[in-house]
């Protein structure tokens, strides 16, 4: 049956108004989420990952048992399990052509747990080693997705341990390094993980250089606020972090003799991950210095 050209006309008004509809309830809920604080979904700006992207799907199971690897040696601080943790990502970056920023990044972060080990230990040959090792996978990583902040931030990171191994180039190195935080926080100023590096190099580095307690709890409060909001589903995407932030917070509150806050993060850190030896290493410190 041949419809009227009146009933066309009519069809099409009503069409357009469907869509005008469309529009306008999109643009409400946009506003309305805006107004509310939350995040807008719609325009979210984060750095593109996705397990499905990968040529070999066989490098997701790999990389759990990797990350898994890691922070066992973490929680433990075991080098053995710790170096046993980088070689299965570099099983992973290497089934993976071409090269993927984010399995770049997790050789990095082993890289960097070692040289946290390494410096720690007084080390210094080793953890030299380990930290140009971890830059060179990042500067990697940094050119494979350049909107994928955390590299950045972990480069301005280890650009600290640099500082730490060559005393000689602190200013040189300290401007690069609020460079590439400043990088990292432009690209994605609501991931916690850079916030989280951000407030741990500030608790490291002294007051006279705009470091200290009270310039570290601003970024540690915002990471724990963001930690706490954060849902990972894609495995490729970090997830690490939480327990380390109470961590650091709870450190932060006790350089400023906040001695109740400071077992509070503590204890939270504990009840995120009961393993986390950092947490119950300061946690009986804490109790030994100052009794409940």
């Amino acid at each position: 049956m041949q419809m009227k050209k009146e009933d066309i006309v009519n069809s099409k008004k009503r069409m357009n108004r469907t869509k005008t509809g469309y529009f306008l309830l999109m643009l409400i809920l946009v506003c309305l989420t805006w107004l509310s604080g939350a995040e807008p979904i719609l325009f979210k700006n984060e750095a593109a990952a996705d397990a499905q992207s990968l040529k070999n799907p066989g490098v997701i199971k790999n990389l759990e048992e990797a990350k898994a690897k890691l922070q066992a040696g973490v929680n433990s601080w075991n080098l053995e399990l710790l170096r046993a943790g980088r070689d299965l990502f570099i099983n992973c970056f290497v089934k993976e052509k071409p090269e993927n920023a984010y399995l770049l990044y997790y050789v990095a972060l082993a890289d960097y747990r070692l040289a946290t080990f390494y410096l720690s230990s007084n080390n210094k040959e080793e953890a030299e080693k380990y930290t140009v090792e971890a830059q060179k996978y990042l500067e990697k990583s940094m050119a494979a997705d350049p909107s994928f902040g955390e590299s950045y931030a972990f480069y301005a990171y280890l650009l600290g341990y640099e500082i730490a191994l060559h005393p000689e180039r602190a200013m040189n190195l300290g401007m690069a390094s609020f460079e590439y935080f400043s990088k990292a926080l432009e690209r994605e100023p609501n991931n916690p993980r850079i916030n989280l590096l951000k407030g741990t190099s500030l608790f490291y580095t002294p007051e006279a250089y705009g470091g200290g307690a009270d310039n570290a709890l601003e970024y540690l409060k915002k990471a724990v606020g963001l930690f706490e909001k954060e849902v990972v589903t894609d495995p490729l995407r970090p997830s690490w972090g939480k327990e380390e932030a109470y961590t650091f917070l709870g450190m932060a509150y006790g350089q400023k003799k906040e001695y109740e806050k400071a077992r509070e993060m503590f204890r939270k850190a504990l009840e995120i991950n009961p393993d986390f030896g950092l947490a119950k290493t300061e946690l009986a410190a804490l109790d030994k210095k100052e009794p409940v």
